[in-house]
C-alpha cells in the first residue's frame, strides 16, 4: 500500500466521482389487545371496551429481571453527558396528544454525516409535528448542528437550508451521487425528503425530481449499493395504512381515557427499494424481488450477513416475521423464516424495532439483534453459518431486556477489548399507563451490556444518563471528539437528546485501537458492506453496515483493537470489498485513524492517508 498526503488524496477522490400476517405475539406495541370505536366516535360502553390487563406470568416475568443500575454490578463503563453547554438546543416533537396519533408512539431518530469533510462527525436531528398535518403549519423542523470541536456543536439548519413543515421520522445518510460528501435522506409520515449536498455546506431537497418522494409512512431507510454497479440505492422502511381521520379509539371508554392502539390496527404498506441509475430512481421492489412482502417495518440494516460480499437486508417488522433478504447477484431471496431470523425462540413473531450486527461471538460470522417490546426478550441471532441462525436472546443476554420497551441500539466495542458490547434506549410508548392500571413505566433506563466473551452482562452504574429513566427511541454512535472510541447520542420523545461521551477506555486501552475509514473506487465510494478482519485467534470482525438502530445511521468507521497492551503496530488486517475483491493491510500504526482508498481495478495494493 501507499501513504498519500492529503491534497493528492482529495484529488483522486474527485476523480473517483443520497406475506401475510401471523398470529401477534402474546405483548403487542404500542398498546396490546385493545379495543376501539371508529375515529372520532365518543367512546361507550356499548361499543368499546377497556384493554385487559397484562397477563400475571409476564407481569411477574418482567418484575423479576429489572435491571439494577447501582450497587452490585461492576462498572464496566462510563459516560459523561456533554449537551449541557454544547450548543445543541433540540427538542424532539412527537406528536403526542390526547388522541394518541398512532405515528407520535414510534417517534424519531438521528444521522450522523460530515457535512463539510473536516472529519468531525456531525448530527441531523429529525423532527416530528402535531396532528393533524398541516403543510403551512408553523412548529419545530428537523435540526442540523457541526461539530465544531471539544463537545460543541453549531445549529447550521438555516444557513444550510435544511427543514421543512412536516412530520420526520428516520434520518439515513450516504452519497447519492458519488461527488464526496454526505447526502441525508429522511423518511416521513407523508412525502419523503432527500436533502443533496451542494458541496459547501448547504443542501437542496431533491426527493421529487429523484423519483425517491415515497407518499407512504416511511420509518427506517438505509444508503448502500445494493446491485453493486457502483451507484448507491435506497430501501426504505414503510410502516402502514394509517390516518387521522381514521384514528380509532383504543383504551378505557367507560373514563375516556385513550391509550396508542395496537399495531394490528394498522394494515401494513410494502418497503421499497429504489435503485440508482445514475441521473435518478426508479422503483424496482418487484424487479429485485421485496415487492410481496408487507411487515410494518421500523428497522433496517445493510451488511454482508451471509460472508458472500453481496449486500444482504434485514428488516424488523412490528407483529409480524422479520424479513431478511439475501443478495444474489442484484435481486434478493426472502429466507426470514427459513433462515431462523424471522421469529423469537418460539416461533413467535415479535414488535421488531431496532436492529443490530456484528460477530458477537468472534467465529467470523456476523449475528444479528433485534429490540423488542415490553414481556418480549431482545433477540439474538446467533449466525450459524451456511444462512442459517439460531435465536439465543435469553441465554446469551440473560437480563435486562423483558421489563423494557427497546428501540436504538448498537452493537459497538466500547472499552476497546475487540469484543462488540451492546447498548439500548429504552421507553415505553404509552403515557397513560397510571391512568388504565396497567403494567410498565413510561421512562425507562437505557441499559448497558458488556460483552464477556460471546455473552452479555448487564454493567452497573456507567454515569449519571443512566441512573435515570427517559423516554428513548432513536440511537447513534459516532467519535465525536476524535479520540478513538465510540460516542453515543439518544432522541427522547418530547424532550432534549442526550449526548454521551465515552470515557470507558483508559490511555493505554486507547493506543491499541486503530480506526479506519474506507472509501471505495471500483465498489460504490460508501464501501457498504466491507468486512474486515484483523487476523487474530479468535479473529476480530468489524464491518460497514448501512442503517441499523431505529430510525437512525451511525457514523460508518471501523474500529480494530490489538490483543498485546503495548502493540506498537496492529497484525495484518483483511478487507473484503463489496465488489468481491481482497486486500490485506499490515503495519498499521496504533493509536492512529487511516482512511483507505481502494484501487481503481480492486487488484492493486490501496492508497492510505494517515489522518492527523
Amino acid at each position: 500500500y501507499v501513504l498519500v498526503p492529503l491534497c493528492l488524496l482529495n484529488m483522486l477522490l474527485a476523480l473517483a466521482g443520497c406475506s401475510g400476517d401471523s398470529a401477534p405475539a402474546p405483548t403487542t406495541s404500542p398498546a396490546s389487545g385493545s379495543q376501539s370505536t371508529a375515529a372520532g366516535q365518543a367512546p361507550n360502553a356499548a361499543t368499546a371496551t377497556p384493554a385487559p390487563p397484562e397477563p400475571p406470568a409476564k407481569t411477574a416475568a418482567a418484575s423479576s429481571q429489572t435491571p439494577i443500575q447501582g450497587t452490585g454490578r461492576p462498572q464496566h463503563f462510563r459516560f459523561s453527558s456533554k449537551l449541557e453547554g454544547s450548543g445543541i438546543d433540540f427538542v424532539q416533537l412527537s406528536g403526542n396528544a390526547p388522541e394518541k396519533p398512532f405515528p407520535a408512539a414510534n417517534g424519531t431518530g438521528c444521522g450522523i454525516l460530515d457535512v463539510d469533510q473536516d472529519g468531525r462527525p456531525d448530527v441531523y436531528f429529525a423532527c416530528g409535528a402535531k396532528f393533524p398535518l398541516r403543510p403551512t403549519a408553523r412548529g419545530p423542523l428537523d435540526r442540523l448542528y457541526r461539530n465544531l470541536g471539544s463537545w460543541k456543536f453549531q445549529d447550521v439548519s438555516a444557513a444550510a437550508g435544511i427543514g421543512k413543515p412536516g412530520y420526520s421520522c428516520g434520518i439515513a445518510v450516504g452519497d447519492l451521487n458519488s461527488d464526496g460528501f454526505d447526502d441525508v435522506y429522511v423518511t416521513r409520515f407523508g412525502p419523503n425528503q432527500c436533502w443533496i449536498s451542494q458541496g459547501d455546506g448547504t443542501y437542496i431537497e431533491q426527493a421529487s425530481e429523484l423519483g425517491i418522494d415515497s407518499p407512504e409512512w416511511g420509518t427506517s431507510a438505509a444508503i448502500a449499493d445494493l446491485n453493486d454497479d457502483g451507484l448507491a440505492d435506497i430501501y426504505v422502511c414503510n410502516y402502514g395504512q394509517w390516518t387521522w381521520d381514521t384514528n380509532q379509539f383504543c383504551g378505557d371508554p367507560v373514563r375516556g381515557i385513550r391509550m396508542f392502539c395496537s399495531p394490528t390496527h394498522v394494515p401494513p404498506q410494502p418497503d421499497i427499494l429504489y435503485q440508482n441509475s445514475g441521473s435518478g430512481f426508479t422503483d424496482a421492489s418487484e424487479v429485485v424481488g421485496i415487492r410481496g412482502n408487507s411487515g410494518r417495518g421500523q428497522g433496517v440494516l445493510v451488511a454482508d450477513v451471509d460472508g458472500d460480499t453481496q449486500a444482504d437486508i434485514y428488516v424488523a417488522n412490528d407483529i409480524h416475521p422479520n424479513f431478511l433478504f439475501v443478495g444474489e447477484n442484484g435481486r434478493f431471496v426472502e429466507i426470514g423464516e427459513v433462515s431462523g431470523t424471522a421469529f423469537d425462540h418460539l416461533g413467535r413473531a415479535q414488535a421488531g424495532m431496532g436492529l443490530a450486527t456484528a460477530d458477537i461471538d468472534r467465529n467470523g460470522t456476523l449475528d444479528l439483534f433485534v429490540t423488542n417490546y415490553q414481556a418480549e426478550h431482545n433477540a439474538l441471532y446467533s449466525n450459524l453459518g451456511k444462512r442459517a441462525f439460531l435465536e439465543v436472546g435469553l441465554s446469551v443476554v440473560p437480563e435486562g431486556s423483558l421489563p423494557w420497551v427497546g428501540w436504538g441500539t448498537s452493537l459497538t466495542d466500547f472499552d476497546l477489548d475487540g469484543w462488540p458490547d451492546l447498548i439500548v434506549t429504552n421507553g415505553h410508548t404509552d403515557d397513560t399507563l397510571a391512568e388504565l392500571g396497567r403494567e410498565g413505566e413510561y421512562a425507562q433506563p437505557a441499559a448497558l451490556w458488556k460483552n464477556d466473551g460471546g455473552r452479555f452482562v448487564l454493567s452497573g452504574p456507567a454515569g449519571d444518563y443512566f441512573q435515570s429513566p427517559h423516554v428513548g427511541r432513536g440511537l447513534a454512535t459516532a467519535d465525536f471528539d476524535l479520540d478513538g472510541d465510540m460516542d453515543v447520542v439518544i432522541c427522547h420523545q418530547d424532550a432534549a437528546p442526550a449526548l454521551l461521551s465515552n470515557e470507558t477506555p483508559d490511555p493505554q486501552q486507547l493506543a491499541r485501537h486503530v480506526t479506519l475509514r474506507l472509501i471505495g473506487r471500483r465498489s460504490h465510494r460508501g464501501a457498504i458492506p466491507a468486512t474486515l478482519q484483523l487476523q487474530v485467534q479468535p479473529v476480530q470482525t468489524a464491518i460497514l453496515h448501512a442503517g441499523g438502530s431505529y430510525l437512525s445511521s451511525s457514523q460508518p468507521i471501523a474500529v480494530l483493537t490489538a490483543s498485546e497492551a503495548d502493540a506498537e503496530k496492529l497484525p495484518p488486517v483483511q478487507i473484503r470489498w463489496p465488489d468481491g475483491s481482497e486486500t490485506t493491510v499490515d503495519g498499521l500504526s496504533t493509536g492512529r485513524a487511516y482512511t483507505i482508498l481502494q484501487s481503481s481495478d480492486g487488484t492493486q495494493e490501496p492508497l492510505l492517508y494517515l489522518i492527523p
